[in-house]
């Protein structure tokens, strides 16, 4: 017996669509019969999810996980000198935490405000580098595992992170548990139906064979409305939300071309095998992570430029994504931008 949804508590949640995640694991995504939120089920367990996030997941060869992912850096400079000067309007001092902060990308540009910096990652490579790399407080764990003291936290960022975890509902209450009265949550997710009917086209065109990829661990999939609710049930107010990415979802949606450029597909799963070789554990500690770590780092430096470090194209930059950007109600972007406020 599955577990009841997590937007609506209906125990009629049945299979919808088979898909292969990150190219490793067969799953399946249930839809509920009465809101119509989708979700994999079963859920993974902790250890499951964990194994989601090997090193190779932030290495730009490997054919899992997150491509490229030295190519962020300077994006999450440019988020962070935003938000610098956000987190200055709240107040000179405050204790901030990312959850699912990856390298520290966005944790090492906010060092600036004078605001203390703190993530928790369940990636044991990713808290290697931006622990070494930057000398950021990351606890290796996921939020609800870290149990962080009560109002511990003045903001919370999570930043493509609510799709990635088991259970939203709960997680997003431990959120709350962990912020103080009045405290903030910034929130970035994915638009459900722009991750998932790239992959049911997919699907559909090749009768379910092969299997279509989620290639970065999504395990649920929400609309405005399974948002809206979240937030309010589980004690928080939304002061704002809107969609990013709009020309990016109109072609996942299908209502621009470029659909297929959103979907990969294995023969087959659970024996996909890496060409780069064994995966870094965490066992193998420091010395495992360090050539890993050094391409990174050498990515970085090669992909540095010079324009986009420029004070006024960060400025630039935010007026185009605020072009392609609309309201939350349209749904027709790939990501939903919220900024929330613990009850």
């Amino acid at each position: 017996m599955l577990e009841p949804c997590d937007i609506c508590a209906s125990s009629e949640m049945y299979p919808m669509l088979e898909v292969s995640l990150i190219g490793t694991r067969r799953v399946q995504v249930h839809r509920c019969r009465s809101c119509g939120f989708r979700q994999i089920r079963p859920r993974l367990n902790a250890d499951q999810i964990k194994a989601l996030y090997p090193s190779d997941y932030f290495d730009a060869g490997s054919p899992v996980g997150y491509a490229d992912y030295a190519r962020e850096f300077q994006r999450r400079q440019r988020e962070a000198y935003f938000l610098n000067r956000w987190l200055r309007r709240l107040g000179s001092k405050g204790r901030l935490l990312e959850v699912g902060c990856a390298l520290g990308f966005l944790l090492t540009g906010l060092q600036r405000s004078g605001w203390r910096v703190e993530g928790v990652d369940a990636s044991a490579f990713a808290v290697h580098y931006a622990s070494t790399r930057y000398g950021i407080d990351v606890a290796c764990a996921t939020l609800e595992e870290a149990r962080f003291p009560d109002a511990a936290f003045d903001v919370v960022i999570q930043k493509d992170l609510l799709e990635h975890v088991a259970d939203p509902r709960a997680h997003l209450e431990e959120t709350r548990r962990v912020l103080r009265p009045d405290g903030w949550l910034r929130l970035v997710t994915p638009n459900g139906e722009a991750n998932l009917r790239p992959l049911i086209a997919a699907s559909g065109m090749t009768g379910g064979r092969p299997l279509p990829v989620l290639d970065q661990g999504h395990l649920s999939f929400f609309s405005r409305r399974h948002l809206r609710r979240l937030f309010e049930e589980c004690g928080f107010r939304c002061h704002r939300m809107r969609m990013l990415g709009i020309t990016r979802g109109l072609r996942a949606l299908g209502c621009l071309p470029g659909q297929r450029r959103f979907v990969r597909s294995v023969p087959s799963v659970e024996t996909t095998s890496n060409p780069r070789g064994p995966t870094v554990s965490a066992e193998d500690g420091a010395a495992g992570f360090a050539d890993l770590a050094a391409r990174i780092d050498r990515d970085i430096a090669q992909r540095h430029s010079g324009l986009r470090s420029w004070t006024p194209y960060f400025h630039y930059h935010r007026a185009m994504k605020q072009v392609d950007s609309l309201p939350a109600w349209c749904e027709v972007g790939y990501d939903f931008e919220c900024l929330l406020q613990r009850r």
